[in-house]
């Protein structure tokens, strides 16, 4: 990060805000992703109380298929909750360095914001 300046005070204002508003998408991206998990792990508890050879069907887009192979449904179930978990993480990781870059920003930030509101204030007295 730059030297904060008076002169480049607004730029990098700018530059804070846009972090923010980063961190807030991600946080809602690990929301949507946290219920997605936690849908896809209460369709597998669904299915383990399930016969092995019951019908079950999957929806693909606004269309219904039918599993020929539960045991392979579950398999695939699996395999998604577990990339799903390994993305959220890595979104958390994310949400967290850009956290504590604008944590180091604001300390940055703040003082030269401080020096320049009480100039204003003494040329405006």
């Amino acid at each position: 990060m730059s030297e904060i300046t008076p002169e480049n005070v607004q730029e990098q204002v700018n530059i804070f805000r846009q972090m923010q508003q980063q961190v807030q998408n991600l946080s809602q991206q690990v929301s949507q992703m946290e219920m997605t998990i936690g849908e896809t792990e209460r369709t597998l508890e669904e299915i383990k109380g399930v016969d092995e050879n019951a019908t079950l069907y999957r929806a693909i887009g606004s269309v219904m298929k039918k599993i020929d192979d539960n045991s392979m449904l579950v398999e695939d179930l699996n395999e998604e909750k577990e990339r799903m978990e390994i993305r959220n993480k890595s979104l958390k990781n994310q949400i967290e360095k850009m956290n504590i870059e604008l944590a180091e920003m604001q300390t940055k930030l703040e003082p030269v914001l401080q020096s320049i509101q009480d100039n204003n204030d003494k040329t405006s007295k």
